[in-house]
């Protein structure tokens, strides 16, 4: 998992390092990473609550089915989390302004001008 992440980030610098980058491009990079990252991490969700049940209903032993039951509750707590954060992150982009294929102006992130002397 160490190297999966170093290999992401390590992918990324380039985008970093480029003089014409600013916090828009990076902004916009980040929100398509998103709108990729979020369907993913639901459907990996489902599939762990599904696999849940299946192996709750096929199996026949007490501790089988305890352990069932523990992978249906994480499955149903993963789904809640996930879809509370990204629930949070329309919350936060309708208060600031930021909507759904909106775009974000300079004057709506906080900054400090620059002082010609």
């Amino acid at each position: 998992m160490k190297k999966i992440m170093t290999g992401a980030l390590l992918s990324a610098t380039p985008l970093l390092a480029m003089a014409q980058t600013n916090a828009f491009s990076i902004l916009n990079v980040v929100g398509k990473m998103m709108k990729i990252i979020i369907p993913m991490l639901i459907t990996a969700a489902v599939l762990y609550f599904i696999f849940g049940v299946v192996k709750y209903v096929v199996s026949s032993d007490s501790d089988d089915k305890g352990k069932a039951r523990e992978v249906i509750i994480r499955g149903i707590i993963g789904l809640f989390v996930i879809i509370s954060i990204w629930g949070l992150v329309g919350i936060i982009g309708n208060t600031f302004g930021i909507g759904v294929g909106g775009s974000l102006t300079g004057e709506q992130i906080p900054g400090v001008s620059a002082i010609n002397y």
